[in-house]
């Protein structure tokens, strides 16, 4: 299996048993993910769930009534929202809202396609706008699930789906996604690339592509996104996970997600896609519908191992650009996910 044992075991659950020889040759080894991804040969490296501080809150405050509470993604664009959306509705069920509506598969599991502000929403549009004016469970009983892209690897996506966003020479594609104008010499902090974002709850300006990453990012992990003192003590009830964790440790984050908001591990019994008591591995798109690109470019989970285990994301940039990239991203960020 060529260091492929991980992946060929993921398969298998889902009764994959013949693979095109020439394709599975180019999917990267076990050893070539953690050097490429996660930047390390120790067998140890893992996921990271930040915000883990956070669970014994949320099971706190929604006590009284555990059948209300929910899990949702949120997430900038191209971070794998849906995708975790459809791992977490096969396999995390609030044992709660099983027994109180008696396994109805729509409506027992508990998990919610987004955030009741929008997934692609600020976080500071949390209690201030609602995608669904009509919901009937509030925000503090839902945990929002945040997932994060290593900088470099987004500000690429966007350039070739950028969605709502809008910057000057965002469909250049030979500089995209160029962060700071290179007419002139510019000191430190001075000529970037403003970018502006419509969302359902307004619109957000930004220094650049990179400062995007920044602000948003920082509304779910500062307590105090506009302090000149910063604190990355938790806002509100929250974990945070990597993009690149839900493609390469699907089955260890779920059950982290699942734990942290007092649910059950599990897929539902009218699943009869995969046996019993095995974890439902999701391997084709979750995305589907106009916005997300034409399906000839959308992943399932094997073309997911392809395209993201292969390479380093830095090495599409030039040492320019590099330098730029790391003037704008905010260390503390990159520094707790693992991206510097």
């Amino acid at each position: 299996l060529q260091g492929k044992e991980r992946l060929w075991d993921i398969l298998q659950t889902r009764n994959v048993t013949q693979i095109d020889a020439a394709y599975w040759a180019s999917i990267p080894s076990w050893p070539t993910i953690r050097e490429k991804i996660y930047h390390t040969e120790k067998d140890n490296a893992g996921p990271i769930v930040y915000g883990l501080e956070t669970c014994h809150a949320f099971q706190e405050a929604t006590s009284s009534n555990p059948s209300q509470r929910r899990i949702a993604p949120a997430g900038l664009f191209n971070t794998g929202t849906n995708y975790l959306s459809v791992l977490l509705e096969y396999n995390c069920q609030n044992p709660h809202r099983v027994e109180k509506f008696h396994g109805n598969a729509k409506r027992g599991h508990g998990n919610e396609w987004e955030v009741p502000w929008g997934k692609h929403s600020p976080a500071s549009a949390r209690g201030t706008y609602y995608k669904n004016k009509n919901m009937k469970y509030t925000v503090d009983e839902v945990l929002p699930v945040v997932l994060i892209r290593n900088p470099y690897g987004w500000m690429k996506s966007m350039c070739r789906n950028p969605y709502t966003a809008e910057w000057k020479g965002m469909r250049d594609k030979a500089t995209c996604p160029q962060l700071k104008e290179k007419t002139k010499e510019w000191e430190h902090g001075e000529g970037y690339i403003p970018v502006d974002v419509k969302y359902g709850s307004g619109v957000s300006h930004h220094q650049s592509l990179g400062n995007l990453w920044n602000d948003w990012y920082g509304e779910y992990f500062y307590e105090h996104m506009n302090s000149t003192n910063k604190s990355s003590e938790s806002p509100f009830p929250r974990l945070i996970i990597r993009f690149e964790d839900i493609i390469f440790y699907p089955y260890e984050v779920t059950q982290k997600i699942c734990e942290c908001a007092g649910g059950v591990l599990g897929h539902r019994e009218e699943d009869k896609d995969v046996t019993n008591g095995t974890f439902h591995y999701v391997v084709r798109s979750a995305k589907a519908g106009m916005g997300h690109g034409p399906a000839s470019k959308r992943n399932g989970l094997v073309d997911s191992w392809l395209r993201y285990g292969n390479n380093d994301a830095k090495d599409a940039y030039s040492e320019e650009d590099l330098e730029i990239a790391k003037e704008i991203l905010d260390p503390m960020i990159t520094s707790a996910f693992e991206y510097t």
